[in-house]
């Protein structure tokens, strides 16, 4: 009895509910906070030689991973970087 007043079956099967569903809300929220932080960054740039002419074929890697990629016709790259 609460304030002199029964509480029901359903009364108390909705009030869980509601906390519950919250609680699976805050939980899930907080997981895909924690999956976003971790996402690859995407780092991109130029390779060029001492005139300033973009170097076709470069290779560019990610140090202490096999994660690499070779700069094109411009001597642009990008490649996804793990996070730290």
């Amino acid at each position: 009895m609460r304030n002199g007043k029964s509480i029901s079956f359903s009364d108390f099967r909705d009030r869980c509910g509601t906390y519950l569903g919250k609680l699976c809300f805050s939980v899930i929220f907080a997981l895909l906070a924690i999956t976003a932080v971790a996402q690859n960054q995407l780092v991109s740039g130029t390779v060029t030689d001492e005139s300033g002419e973009g170097v076709i074929g470069a290779t560019v890697m990610v140090k202490g991973t096999k994660n690499g990629t070779a700069t094109d016709i411009d001597g642009r790259f990008s490649l996804n970087t793990p996070p730290q």
